[in-house]
Protein backbone atom coordinates (compact mmCIF):
# COMPACT_ATOMS: atom_id res chain seq x y z
CA UNK A 1 0.00 0.00 0.00
CA UNK A 2 1.22 3.46 -0.86
CA UNK A 3 1.15 6.37 1.58
CA UNK A 4 1.36 10.14 1.48
CA UNK A 5 4.02 11.28 -0.96
CA UNK A 6 4.10 7.92 -2.74
CA UNK A 7 3.07 7.99 -6.43
CA UNK A 8 -0.40 6.48 -6.98
CA UNK A 9 -0.39 3.06 -8.61
CA UNK A 10 -1.33 3.31 -12.27
CA UNK A 11 -4.90 2.65 -13.36
CA UNK A 12 -6.70 2.79 -16.70
CA UNK A 13 -9.94 4.75 -16.48
CA UNK A 14 -11.86 6.77 -19.05
CA UNK A 15 -14.62 9.28 -18.41
CA UNK A 16 -16.54 11.96 -20.30
CA UNK A 17 -17.23 15.39 -18.77
CA UNK A 18 -19.60 18.25 -19.49
CA UNK A 19 -19.97 21.51 -17.56
CA UNK A 20 -22.50 24.33 -17.49
CA UNK A 21 -24.88 22.80 -20.02
CA UNK A 22 -27.68 25.23 -19.01
CA UNK A 23 -30.50 22.97 -20.15
CA UNK A 24 -33.51 23.82 -17.97
CA UNK A 25 -34.92 27.35 -17.95
CA UNK A 26 -33.68 30.20 -20.16
CA UNK A 27 -31.91 27.99 -22.66
CA UNK A 28 -32.24 27.47 -26.40
CA UNK A 29 -32.73 24.12 -28.16
CA UNK A 30 -29.07 24.14 -29.22
CA UNK A 31 -28.07 23.54 -25.58
CA UNK A 32 -29.82 20.17 -25.56
CA UNK A 33 -28.38 19.42 -29.00
CA UNK A 34 -24.88 19.89 -27.54
CA UNK A 35 -25.59 17.25 -24.89
CA UNK A 36 -27.17 14.94 -27.47
CA UNK A 37 -23.92 15.06 -29.46
CA UNK A 38 -21.95 14.40 -26.26
CA UNK A 39 -23.97 11.32 -25.31
CA UNK A 40 -23.81 10.03 -28.88
CA UNK A 41 -20.02 10.37 -28.78
CA UNK A 42 -19.91 8.57 -25.42
CA UNK A 43 -21.86 5.60 -26.78
CA UNK A 44 -19.12 5.22 -29.38
CA UNK A 45 -16.16 5.98 -27.08
CA UNK A 46 -17.52 3.73 -24.27
CA UNK A 47 -16.05 5.38 -21.13
CA UNK A 48 -16.32 3.98 -17.61
CA UNK A 49 -18.62 6.85 -16.62
CA UNK A 50 -19.82 10.31 -17.59
CA UNK A 51 -20.20 13.25 -15.22
CA UNK A 52 -21.77 16.69 -15.49
CA UNK A 53 -19.88 19.35 -13.54
CA UNK A 54 -22.93 21.38 -12.58
CA UNK A 55 -25.32 24.06 -13.80
CA UNK A 56 -27.27 21.62 -15.90
CA UNK A 57 -30.07 24.05 -14.96
CA UNK A 58 -30.40 27.75 -15.66
CA UNK A 59 -32.86 30.24 -14.13
CA UNK A 60 -36.10 28.33 -13.77
CA UNK A 61 -38.96 29.30 -11.49
CA UNK A 62 -42.47 27.94 -11.11
CA UNK A 63 -44.35 25.78 -11.98
CA UNK A 64 -42.35 23.35 -9.88
CA UNK A 65 -43.57 20.04 -11.33
CA UNK A 66 -43.06 21.21 -14.92
CA UNK A 67 -39.39 21.95 -14.29
CA UNK A 68 -38.80 18.74 -12.34
CA UNK A 69 -40.18 16.77 -15.29
CA UNK A 70 -37.99 18.77 -17.66
CA UNK A 71 -34.91 18.01 -15.56
CA UNK A 72 -35.77 14.30 -15.54
CA UNK A 73 -36.09 14.35 -19.32
CA UNK A 74 -32.69 16.00 -19.72
CA UNK A 75 -31.01 13.76 -17.15
CA UNK A 76 -32.35 10.71 -19.03
CA UNK A 77 -30.23 11.96 -21.93
CA UNK A 78 -27.07 11.67 -19.82
CA UNK A 79 -28.19 8.22 -18.69
CA UNK A 80 -28.39 7.17 -22.36
CA UNK A 81 -24.59 7.44 -22.70
CA UNK A 82 -24.22 3.68 -22.18
CA UNK A 83 -22.40 3.90 -18.83
CA UNK A 84 -22.86 5.19 -15.29
CA UNK A 85 -23.82 8.89 -15.12
CA UNK A 86 -23.06 11.26 -12.22
CA UNK A 87 -23.96 14.88 -11.44
CA UNK A 88 -22.18 17.65 -9.53
CA UNK A 89 -24.31 20.34 -7.88
CA UNK A 90 -23.75 23.77 -9.44
CA UNK A 91 -24.72 27.19 -8.14
CA UNK A 92 -27.67 27.41 -10.55
CA UNK A 93 -28.71 23.89 -9.49
CA UNK A 94 -28.48 24.54 -5.74
CA UNK A 95 -31.71 26.52 -5.42
CA UNK A 96 -33.16 26.20 -8.88
CA UNK A 97 -36.84 26.41 -8.01
CA UNK A 98 -36.40 29.73 -6.19
CA UNK A 99 -35.23 31.62 -9.29
CA UNK A 100 -31.64 30.47 -8.74
CA UNK A 101 -30.93 32.82 -5.86
CA UNK A 102 -27.50 31.16 -5.48
CA UNK A 103 -27.86 31.53 -1.70
CA UNK A 104 -26.61 28.02 -1.03
CA UNK A 105 -28.42 24.66 -1.03
CA UNK A 106 -32.06 25.37 -0.21
CA UNK A 107 -34.98 22.96 0.16
CA UNK A 108 -35.19 22.32 -3.57
CA UNK A 109 -31.79 20.66 -3.88
CA UNK A 110 -33.56 17.51 -2.66
CA UNK A 111 -35.79 17.60 -5.75
CA UNK A 112 -32.70 17.99 -7.92
CA UNK A 113 -31.05 14.92 -6.41
CA UNK A 114 -34.23 12.88 -6.61
CA UNK A 115 -34.47 13.73 -10.31
CA UNK A 116 -30.83 12.83 -11.03
CA UNK A 117 -30.59 9.90 -8.61
CA UNK A 118 -27.47 11.24 -6.91
CA UNK A 119 -27.01 10.13 -3.27
CA UNK A 120 -26.47 13.63 -1.86
CA UNK A 121 -24.92 17.02 -2.44
CA UNK A 122 -21.45 15.50 -1.85
CA UNK A 123 -20.50 11.85 -2.24
CA UNK A 124 -17.86 9.45 -3.57
CA UNK A 125 -17.71 6.31 -5.66
CA UNK A 126 -15.17 3.84 -7.02
CA UNK A 127 -14.31 2.88 -10.57
CA UNK A 128 -11.98 -0.09 -10.28
CA UNK A 129 -9.07 1.16 -8.15
CA UNK A 130 -9.83 4.82 -8.85
CA UNK A 131 -11.65 6.68 -6.06
CA UNK A 132 -13.81 9.58 -7.24
CA UNK A 133 -14.94 12.39 -4.91
CA UNK A 134 -17.72 14.87 -5.68
CA UNK A 135 -17.91 18.09 -3.62
CA UNK A 136 -20.60 20.76 -3.17
CA UNK A 137 -19.14 24.26 -3.18
CA UNK A 138 -22.45 26.12 -3.10
CA UNK A 139 -22.68 27.14 0.55
CA UNK A 140 -22.20 30.92 0.84
CA UNK A 141 -19.10 32.13 2.65
CA UNK A 142 -20.03 32.82 6.30
CA UNK A 143 -19.58 36.44 7.44
CA UNK A 144 -17.42 35.23 10.35
CA UNK A 145 -14.83 33.61 8.06
CA UNK A 146 -11.30 34.95 8.35
CA UNK A 147 -9.08 36.12 5.53
CA UNK A 148 -8.06 33.43 3.05
CA UNK A 149 -4.33 32.88 2.44
CA UNK A 150 -5.19 32.87 -1.27
CA UNK A 151 -5.29 36.65 -0.97
CA UNK A 152 -8.76 37.21 -2.39
CA UNK A 153 -12.15 36.61 -0.80
CA UNK A 154 -14.32 33.99 -2.47
CA UNK A 155 -18.12 33.90 -2.48
CA UNK A 156 -18.49 30.14 -1.94
CA UNK A 157 -17.67 27.78 0.93
CA UNK A 158 -17.20 24.12 1.88
CA UNK A 159 -19.25 23.69 5.06
CA UNK A 160 -17.82 22.04 8.18
CA UNK A 161 -19.84 18.85 7.76
CA UNK A 162 -18.47 18.40 4.25
CA UNK A 163 -14.87 19.16 5.24
CA UNK A 164 -15.03 16.55 8.00
CA UNK A 165 -16.50 14.06 5.55
CA UNK A 166 -13.77 14.82 2.98
CA UNK A 167 -10.98 14.26 5.51
CA UNK A 168 -12.53 10.95 6.56
CA UNK A 169 -13.14 9.82 2.99
CA UNK A 170 -9.50 10.47 2.07
CA UNK A 171 -8.31 8.51 5.13
CA UNK A 172 -10.63 5.62 4.30
CA UNK A 173 -9.17 5.30 0.80
CA UNK A 174 -5.43 5.41 1.41
CA UNK A 175 -3.46 3.64 -1.28
CA UNK A 176 -5.89 4.50 -4.07
CA UNK A 177 -5.52 7.13 -6.80
CA UNK A 178 -8.17 9.81 -6.62
CA UNK A 179 -9.96 12.35 -8.82
CA UNK A 180 -12.19 15.17 -7.52
CA UNK A 181 -15.02 17.15 -9.07
CA UNK A 182 -16.44 20.44 -7.75
CA UNK A 183 -18.47 22.98 -9.72
CA UNK A 184 -16.48 25.95 -8.42
CA UNK A 185 -12.70 26.24 -8.37
CA UNK A 186 -10.99 25.50 -5.04
CA UNK A 187 -8.50 28.32 -5.56
CA UNK A 188 -7.97 31.95 -6.38
CA UNK A 189 -4.92 32.21 -8.61
CA UNK A 190 -3.32 35.54 -9.61
CA UNK A 191 -1.98 36.26 -13.11
CA UNK A 192 1.52 35.12 -12.13
CA UNK A 193 0.17 31.65 -11.36
CA UNK A 194 0.71 29.40 -8.36
CA UNK A 195 4.48 29.04 -8.75
CA UNK A 196 3.96 25.27 -8.72
CA UNK A 197 2.89 24.62 -12.31
CA UNK A 198 0.13 25.36 -14.77
CA UNK A 199 -0.56 28.28 -17.08
CA UNK A 200 1.54 31.43 -16.80
CA UNK A 201 0.17 33.98 -17.12
CA UNK A 202 -2.87 32.43 -15.49
CA UNK A 203 -6.00 33.58 -17.38
CA UNK A 204 -8.15 36.02 -15.39
CA UNK A 205 -11.77 35.22 -16.20
CA UNK A 206 -14.94 36.84 -14.93
CA UNK A 207 -15.62 37.67 -11.29
CA UNK A 208 -12.52 37.19 -9.12
CA UNK A 209 -14.64 36.08 -6.14
CA UNK A 210 -16.35 33.14 -7.88
CA UNK A 211 -14.24 30.49 -6.13
CA UNK A 212 -14.50 28.51 -2.88
CA UNK A 213 -13.06 30.79 -0.20
CA UNK A 214 -11.83 27.96 2.04
CA UNK A 215 -10.74 25.87 -0.91
CA UNK A 216 -7.19 26.23 0.41
CA UNK A 217 -8.17 23.97 3.33
CA UNK A 218 -9.40 21.30 0.92
CA UNK A 219 -6.24 21.69 -1.19
CA UNK A 220 -4.13 21.12 1.92
CA UNK A 221 -5.97 17.84 2.55
CA UNK A 222 -5.53 16.75 -1.07
CA UNK A 223 -1.81 17.56 -1.10
CA UNK A 224 -1.25 15.74 2.20
CA UNK A 225 -3.03 12.67 0.87
CA UNK A 226 -0.39 12.35 -1.85
CA UNK A 227 -2.61 10.25 -4.10
CA UNK A 228 -4.92 12.87 -5.60
CA UNK A 229 -4.27 13.36 -9.31
CA UNK A 230 -6.62 16.16 -10.29
CA UNK A 231 -9.62 18.27 -9.35
CA UNK A 232 -11.99 19.27 -12.18
CA UNK A 233 -14.19 22.38 -12.04
CA UNK A 234 -16.57 24.30 -14.28
CA UNK A 235 -18.41 27.53 -13.41
CA UNK A 236 -16.00 29.94 -15.16
CA UNK A 237 -17.17 28.85 -18.66
CA UNK A 238 -13.61 29.13 -20.00
CA UNK A 239 -10.76 26.61 -19.62
CA UNK A 240 -7.65 27.08 -17.48
CA UNK A 241 -5.19 24.95 -15.51
CA UNK A 242 -3.00 25.37 -12.43
CA UNK A 243 -1.08 23.12 -10.02
CA UNK A 244 -1.13 23.26 -6.22
CA UNK A 245 0.53 20.69 -3.97
CA UNK A 246 1.21 18.36 -6.88
CA UNK A 247 -2.49 18.25 -7.82
CA UNK A 248 -3.80 19.45 -11.21
CA UNK A 249 -6.70 21.91 -10.90
CA UNK A 250 -8.44 21.90 -14.28
CA UNK A 251 -11.32 24.20 -15.21
CA UNK A 252 -13.32 23.06 -18.23
CA UNK A 253 -15.05 25.06 -20.95
CA UNK A 254 -18.84 25.37 -20.77
CA UNK A 255 -20.87 22.90 -22.80
CA UNK A 256 -23.42 25.57 -23.72
CA UNK A 257 -20.56 27.36 -25.50
CA UNK A 258 -19.85 25.59 -28.80
CA UNK A 259 -20.80 22.18 -27.40
CA UNK A 260 -17.60 21.89 -25.37
CA UNK A 261 -16.85 18.63 -23.55
CA UNK A 262 -13.89 16.44 -22.62
CA UNK A 263 -12.88 12.82 -23.02
CA UNK A 264 -10.44 12.05 -20.20
CA UNK A 265 -8.14 9.03 -20.07
CA UNK A 266 -6.19 8.23 -16.92
CA UNK A 267 -3.34 5.76 -17.45
CA UNK A 268 0.37 6.59 -17.46
CA UNK A 269 -0.68 10.26 -17.72
CA UNK A 270 -3.85 12.35 -17.55
CA UNK A 271 -4.96 12.88 -21.14
CA UNK A 272 -7.76 15.31 -21.92
CA UNK A 273 -9.16 15.28 -25.45
CA UNK A 274 -11.15 18.48 -25.75
CA UNK A 275 -14.01 19.36 -28.08
CA UNK A 276 -15.57 22.73 -28.87
CA UNK A 277 -13.69 25.40 -26.91
CA UNK A 278 -11.98 22.88 -24.60
CA UNK A 279 -8.27 22.46 -25.48
CA UNK A 280 -6.60 19.05 -25.37
CA UNK A 281 -3.63 18.34 -23.12
CA UNK A 282 -1.52 15.51 -21.71
CA UNK A 283 -0.53 16.08 -18.07
CA UNK A 284 1.90 14.08 -15.93
CA UNK A 285 0.74 12.13 -12.91
CA UNK A 286 2.11 13.05 -9.46
CA UNK A 287 5.81 12.23 -9.20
Amino acid sequence: MSGPGTPPQRVETRFGVTADAHLVGRAGPENRAHVERFTEAMRTWRPDFVIDLGDILYHCGEPREEHIQELRRHWALYCSAGCAAYAVLGNHDADWLRQCSEAGPGPSWQAYHEATGMPGRFYSFDVGRLHVIVLDGNTPRPPSAGASPDGHQGAFWLDELQMEWLAGDLRAHRGRPKILFCHQELHYTPPEGSGEGGQVPFPQIGCASSHVDNGWEARRLLAADGEVIACFAGHKHHPRWVVYGGVHYITLAATHRAGSYSQVTLSDSLRIEGFGEQPSCDLPLPA
